[in-house]
């Protein structure tokens, strides 16, 4: 394999990385988060990505998340981050959407042709329509949780969302969950074990912790669609 992918597939090899050619993956929420992920799944040989977000760029953004330039501000996440995407690889096929999940969302909008789901977003009413979805149509999800007031990457963890401590955000989607009817067990979460190291009504962020939940994100995915289309 003498392209883009050849170190890739020294690592991983030629059969693995065809593998993640033919697989699809929504990307949904693209900040400092889910951003990084879409651009390492790319990279890493997945040539379909469904993106999904309901914002625009903000120059508050610009310090953390690695999709945007100062000149993108006021545009479209998901028109930017699609175009940048098609500079990285352009036999990718991307599918945006800009739009907020919720309820409603999956009354125009599905999922079901997607081979896993990041869901990078934070607000809770939308992270439970997705896990319903995903859920009542069997399509692996991989959740983050709360990255914000947070120094030290090397904190990210990966596990089940019942086992997660120490995260306002995860305590109220256990609490919602539970009450819906879901099992915590059988959501895979990205969480920080740091304690946040500031509190405050506005989220203090840098690039550290957000990029590394997101690549820990993507390997996950990486992972465990390397080996579905051999």
């Amino acid at each position: 394999m003498s392209d883009m992918f050849e170190r890739s597939a020294l690592l991983i090899g030629n059969d693995e990385v065809k593998s993640l050619f033919n697989c699809k993956v929504a990307v949904i929420g693209l900040g400092g988060v889910g951003g990084t992920a879409a651009e390492c799944l790319l990279r890493s040989g997945v040539r379909s990505l469904k993106i999904i977000d309901c914002d625009k760029v903000d120059v508050t953004n610009l310090n953390r998340q690695i999709l945007y330039t100062s000149k993108d501000v006021g545009k479209r996440k998901t028109d930017v981050a699609a175009k940048r995407l098609k500079t990285i690889n352009k036999k990718t096929d991307i599918e945006k959407v800009f739009a907020r999940i919720s309820p409603e969302f999956f009354e125009e909008f599905h999922l079901k042709d997607c081979d896993y789901v990041v869901d990078a977003i934070d607000d809770v009413e939308g992270k439970l329509a997705l896990a319903k979805h995903c859920t009542e149509n069997g399509i692996p999800l991989i959740m983050s949780l709360g990255m914000a007031n947070r120094l030290d990457p090397t904190k990210i963890a990966v596990m089940p969302l019942s086992k997660t401590e120490n995260d306002p955000l995860a305590k109220k989607i256990r609490s919602v969950f539970r009450k819906n009817g879901l099992s915590l067990a059988s959501i895979k979460v990205v969480c920080s074990t740091e304690l946040p190291v500031k509190k405050g009504m506005v989220p203090s962020s840098m690039m550290m912790v957000p990029s590394a939940a997101g690549l820990t994100m993507a390997s996950v995915v990486i992972n465990t669609l390397k080996d579905k289309y051999r």
